[in-house]
């Protein structure tokens, strides 16, 4: 039976509909805006969009009356570490006595006592906890959710932990986007042996296993932190290339603590998105603009952190790049809120409102390849959409300490 949704009384619909793909240097700032407007879906997708004077009405199953409220894109996040098991609450209190992100590692806590607790938990706990997760994500307007593994580190765990991830797309209404992240850190089995033979690992036993499964490929992308001290630029530029001969896309963690040249490497290998970036130079920033790498700047990780060292966004868009923006939703950064993230890209990196918004929404979602279907609000495309109790979209980085999110709908149903 065909499902009709009609949006009525929007008093600013942001459309994003108009312009390249993905957005760069001014272009980010324009939004497409339509006053005085009405939206129809049917069946999920986008069938009209218009003044609020001309809308039809007949055959609509839901009616959607916003009353002079604004209208955006439902949010795009493309950095998650959605499958995790346990808790490190522990740690909390250690960062705020110092200690650093790569201290808490060495001392074997971190992604290490993360991976201990995934590795133990049944799989059905780890579905449970996602959908937890998911259901505030979607709450605060999240559609679509780039997720990654990366808490297994073992052909066994990594396949665990994606399985989980299809099961979790099947029963929840979010979009979820799966990516194989291997090569996330170097496990205590392989601290002997080193980096080198752990990456042999990633590609000899885990990707197989994660791409020939006999329901297809469990990942689109493939993912490495390519750090030091974690990962180096030859390390990951193997992996990637192994990837990319397995049919996955490539996007990686790069120069989160120190310019270690991953910026470049993301460029070299044709990568869809380099994240994090708060250490990269303007070489390996200049390379990505040229090879057209979106820039996915991560701001609540170095607030949790405690950190003034955040990514440039300034200066890449003014270089020309393409800003996406995401969580990095993960055990040590629990910020599921694309709004508190705009509200960091404007007050900590010097974005516009409309630059954040742009970037959490049609940029977010061509640097997962997905620009066709979602990020921005036009005839074809998906209804994924947010309601604000505002008049303007601004208020989603203006309201510091207020949810602005009033409805959420997603694939044509108001959740």
């Amino acid at each position: 039976m065909t499902h009709t949704l009609i949006v009525i009384n929007i008093g600013q619909l942001v459309t994003l509909s108009s312009g390249p793909v993905p957005r760069t240097g001014g272009a980010m700032g324009e939004l497409g805006i339509v006053e005085d407007a009405a939206l129809v879906a049917v069946d999920g997708e986008i069938t009209w969009i218009g003044s609020n004077d001309e809308v039809e009405w007949a055959g609509a199953n839901d009616i959607l009356d916003v009353r002079g409220m604004c209208v955006v894109p439902g949010f795009v996040d493309p950095h998650t570490h959605l499958i995790w098991a346990g808790s490190r609450e522990r740690e909390f209190e250690m960062k705020l006595q110092g200690a650093t992100y790569m201290e808490i590692m060495e001392a074997g806590g971190g992604i290490h006592s993360t991976v201990k607790a995934t590795r133990e938990a049944p799989e059905e706990n780890l579905v449970i906890s996602a959908m937890a997760r998911l259901d505030h994500m979607l709450a605060s307007g999240t559609t679509t959710v780039e997720a990654k593994s990366g808490y297994g580190l073992s052909a066994e765990a990594e396949v665990k932990s994606l399985r989980a991830m299809r099961e979790v797309d099947k029963r929840h209404p979010s979009t979820i986007v799966p990516t194989f992240l291997g090569a996330h850190a170097v496990p205590e089995e392989f601290k002997e042996k080193g980096a080198d033979a752990y990456i042999d690992n990633v590609i000899e036993e885990q990707l197989p296993a994660v791409v020939d499964e006999e329901d297809g490929p469990m990942a689109k992308w493939c993912d490495a932190f390519v750090e030091e001290g974690v990962f180096t630029v030859d390390q990951g530029e193997r992996l990637f290339e192994a990837a990319k001969e397995r049919g996955l896309g490539i996007r990686l963690h790069a120069d989160e603590f120190v310019d270690s040249g991953a910026a470049a490497l993301g460029a070299k290998v044709g990568a869809a998105s380099a994240d994090h970036l708060a250490a990269s130079s303007d070489d390996g920033l200049e390379a990505m603009a040229a090879a057209g790498v979106t820039a996915t700047l991560l701001p609540g990780t170095p607030f949790v952190l405690r950190s003034k060292d955040y990514a440039r966004a300034r200066d890449m868009i003014d270089k020309g790049m393409a800003v996406a923006l995401a969580t990095d939703l993960n055990p040590n950064c629990l910020i599921d809120s694309m709004p508190f993230v705009m509200t960091l890209a404007c007050l900590q990196m010097g974005m516009t409102p409309a630059e954040a918004l742009t970037a959490s929404t049609i940029n977010a979602a061509q640097c997962l390849g997905l620009e066709e279907q979602v990020g921005s609000l036009q005839v074809g495309k998906r209804a994924d959409l947010v309601v604000l109790d505002a008049p303007s979209h601004v208020h989603l980085a203006y309201s510091l300490n207020r949810d602005v999110v009033r409805t959420v709908v997603k694939d044509g149903h108001i959740m």
